[in-house]
């Protein structure tokens, strides 16, 4: 719960959202439209107000906690709760694309981690920086890891740095899979982590086709680092949340859109 100090000047319903923030990390300002039954009007009044009080932070199509800066990232266990099952059917669809023979890069996200138990029995190279997916790739027959080093990052049991960046240089990899923190029909595709997203642009840079999974919470979201735009993108694989009209805008950029069903 926040310090009672600031609760003369807010209603229940403002005092509801920065506990969400502050226990989820984020927050929609359609989703607390819909939760809350008033308009979008009000919800982005009560975040220009909740951001006056330096209660969190405004971004487009919703607000961050102020304790997420481009060092930090939600935790790993909170990421892995949120939306599972869009995540699950997401993973399906993109691990339909891997054939035997495939070097493919996966990030440290909580979406393509569930892509792990779906190319069990495959025959690739996976080149990656999460640990969790090392561990549990590294014993399966036919899958060869290689884990680039660097130094932890404790939210998403990742390895990131130069360290990290100079290993994934040195390879090449057919298909990239990640996921990100926000995805925009302007701004493009961007992430909180600034040093996540140094080590997914060498990726980017390695790789002849790029994946993005993404669940529709994280449409119409910009973040703090651009990673690229649609027009760079193969494909995206997403849910049905996002509406056909958006669908139809990121097509017209050259992106190959998959819904996952």
């Amino acid at each position: 719960m926040m310090d009672n100090g600031y609760m003369k000047f807010l209603n229940e319903r403002q005092t509801e959202i920065v506990d969400k923030i502050n226990e989820e990390g984020s927050v929609k300002v359609s989703q607390l439209s819909a939760v809350y039954r008033v308009s979008l009007e009000t919800i982005r009044r009560d975040l220009e107000k909740l951001e006056s009080l330096s209660l969190l932070k405004k971004i487009h199509g919703g607000a961050i906690s102020t304790q997420l800066d481009s060092s930090t990232e939600i935790p790993l266990q909170k990421r892995s709760q949120t939306n599972i099952e869009e995540k699950v059917k997401i993973a399906e669809e993109a691990a339909a694309f891997i054939e035997d023979g495939d070097i493919v890069g996966f990030d440290a996200s909580t979406t393509v981690h569930q892509m792990t138990k779906l190319i069990q029995g495959k025959q690739v190279t996976v080149v990656t920086n999460s640990i969790p997916i090392t561990l549990d790739l590294s014993t399966k027959p036919g899958i060869t890891v290689l884990l680039a080093g660097g130094y932890v990052r404790n939210e998403s049991m990742s390895l990131v740095g130069s360290s990290a960046e100079k290993v994934i240089a040195d390879y090449h990899v057919d298909k990239f899979f990640f996921s990100c923190t926000g995805f925009d029909l302007k701004r493009g595709v961007s992430e909180l982590s600034e040093e996540q997203a140094k080590v997914k642009e060498k990726f980017i840079d390695i790789s002849d086709q790029l994946f993005l999974l993404a669940d529709h919470s994280k449409f119409q979201s910009k973040s703090l680092v651009k990673l690229l735009g649609f027009e760079e993108l193969d494909y995206l694989i997403t849910d049905s949340g996002i509406g056909v009209k958006d669908i139809q805008s990121i097509k017209a950029k050259g992106t190959n859109v998959v819904i996952a069903k």
